[in-house]
């Protein structure tokens, strides 16, 4: 990480290096390494630390790298959820006042001391065997979002090719339900559409599967009637008696 320049910071960190390669540290320096070394199997967390104690040396005049809000949602799931967290930075010096945790007298030495055993716990096993499960993790979680989002974009294709919605009331509409599964999408269209609008309107819906054909059942009576998607397509609602109102079940093709 980097480290501010001048005599004086540098001064701090050699003093801070000698005290955590001493082999009798202070009671301070032992609980500072020991909450270290207690995180060292959450990377997140540890990552954030030393993030955080990077600022609050570089910058010690700035109010903002001296306090951490215990309501922020990222500080809370990464450090403030994992057990030890918290008492690292009560360790290195870090005071609990009005919901924040505040560096009220800085020890630039305790710091880097601080910084130190965070490093150190980056060589661990525990931290490494973390770090490789956090970023399989983000790689799972953002194939997911991909996937999702290319999803969504191919069902808004779908919908785009259905005519416009008609009013509510207005006469010569229809009023189709389409089931898919247990789900229930209710959907006006004009009597005069065809049913190949509402097979597009079908293939928007989630759950319904993308890049497989699919089948359309009128279950409004008993007993349900499979439509032939290949001959019927260009049919009109009414020719199909789904006006002014008709239930269609979406199967398997």
């Amino acid at each position: 990480g980097s480290r501010p320049s001048g005599g004086g910071s540098a001064a701090a960190a050699a003093a801070a290096i000698a005290r955590f390669a001493a082999p009798q540290a202070s009671t301070a320096e032992q609980r500072v390494q020991a909450c270290a070394s207690r995180l060292a199997g959450s990377a997140r967390c540890v990552d954030a630390l030393i993030a955080s104690l990077e600022r609050a040396i570089a910058n010690p005049e700035d109010e903002r790298c001296r306090k951490v809000s215990l309501t922020n949602k990222a500080f809370r799931e990464r450090v403030g959820s994992v057990p030890g967290g918290v008492d690292f930075l009560y360790a290195v010096g870090f005071e609990p006042m009005h919901g924040h945790l505040v560096l009220q007298r800085r020890d630039t030495a305790l710091l880097w001391v601080g910084k130190a055993a965070l490093q150190a716990a980056q060589e661990s096993l525990a931290y490494r065997g973390s770090k490789e499960a956090l970023q399989l993790r983000e790689a799972l979680q953002l194939s997911s979002s991909e996937y999702a989002a290319e999803e969504a974009a191919r069902r808004q294709a779908w919908l785009q090719k259905v005519p416009d919605e008609p009013p509510e009331g207005q006469a010569g509409s229809a009023l189709i339900c389409v089931h898919v599964g247990e789900a229930q999408h209710w959907r006006r269209f004009d009597s005069s559409e065809v049913l190949e609008d509402v097979v597009n309107f079908a293939r928007s819906l989630p759950g319904v599967p993308l890049g497989r054909p699919i089948g359309l059942s009128n279950v409004t009576l008993r007993p349900a009637v499979r439509l032939d998607l290949a001959t019927e397509c260009g049919l009109t609602l009414q020719r199909l008696d789904l006006w002014p109102t008709g239930h269609l079940r979406v199967e398997a093709g």
